[in-house]
């Protein structure tokens, strides 16, 4: 008998998130967004900032902003480590937004003292919250 589910676990360094079953996944992988059904082959892979869609049996959604991690698949089991996850519908917009703002400022800054490798890592994070957020609506 073939599954209909797999085990996904979310982890941070503060908590599990998320430990639940599910019959599909988009995971945002290092090269791109991986969907994932039961039965799917073994692999592990690096997490990037962005949406982690969930599907349950019944069709209902879960949405969470991921930012960096890896994430292993075996055995119709998936743990994704993430260092920061948020449910889509916690994520403070006007936060994000603020965030976003900063990191745009500091990038078309000419100050040498801004750290534009962190600046466009901020940005990206905070574009990526963002959208997950307006994926709600």
């Amino acid at each position: 008998m073939k599954n209909t589910s797999f085990r996904l676990k979310l982890i941070t360094r503060d908590r599990t998130l998320i430990d639940g079953e599910y019959a599909f996944a988009v995971i945002p992988a290092g090269r791109g967004p991986l969907g994932v059904l039961p039965g799917h082959t073994s692999l592990m892979s690096i997490l990037n900032a962005g949406l982690l869609l969930l599907r349950d049996n019944d069709k209902k959604e879960t949405l969470v902003f991921v930012d960096h991690g890896f994430f292993t698949i075996a055995n119709d089991s998936i743990i994704v480590t993430a260092r920061v996850a948020e449910l889509a519908a916690l994520i403070d917009v006007a936060r994000a937004t603020e965030a976003r703002d900063r990191a745009r400022q500091r990038l078309n800054s000419k100050d040498a003292s801004f750290d534009m490798y962190r600046a466009r890592a901020a940005l990206n994070r905070a574009e990526a919250r963002l959208k997950v957020a307006q994926s709600m609506n």
